[in-house]
């Protein structure tokens, strides 16, 4: 009786399963796997202050496609290179703040995510005092589940303000 009831209980399990995962049935996961997502950008924010080049590509595919579209140009960009135009820019400037806010995250489904959100970053010129750069970025990123973890496979500029300090 034991073994027909567990026998059951497991074809039911299955069945369920098989119906979640084939049906694309994010929803029930939705509030979970957006945590998640949210949990990454705030990392990837957390590097940028930290001047961690490395955590910070960590965050992105190889290679990592960047658009921006006030410009109308698109690089492919390795992780290397990435890394490394990072690293350089790091000499120069530092940033002092990379948060994400009003974020508008579309589950395509367990592994594909974009999220639309604004980027507020601001950094400070380290080769003249006092002077400091801050905006606002719409930004879309278009996000993949690699080994468990969410990377930024497309990163594209939408908009871009300038905070003017008061």
């Amino acid at each position: 009786m034991k073994k027909k009831l567990f026998t059951i209980t497991l074809l039911i399990s299955l069945t369920l399963l098989f119906i979640i995962t084939s049906t694309g049935c994010v929803s029930l996961f939705a509030p979970q796997i957006k945590l998640e997502i949210m949990q990454m950008l705030s990392q990837l924010g957390e590097a940028n202050v930290e001047g961690n080049a490395e955590q910070i590509v960590f965050h992105y595919t190889d290679p990592i496609t960047e658009i921006n579209h006030l410009s109308e140009n698109t690089y492919v960009t390795s992780l290397e290179d990435k890394l490394l135009e990072l690293e350089e820019m790091m000499i120069y400037v530092d940033c002092l703040i990379d948060d994400f806010s009003n974020e508008n995250i579309t589950l395509l489904d367990f592994s594909n995510a974009i999220v639309e959100c604004d980027e507020h970053a601001k950094f400070q010129d380290l080769f003249e005092v006092g002077v400091f750069y801050e905006s606002i970025d719409r930004v879309k990123l278009t996000l993949v589940k690699i080994n468990g973890e969410w990377k930024i496979s497309i990163y594209e500029l939408l908009s871009s303000e300038d905070v003017v300090p008061e």
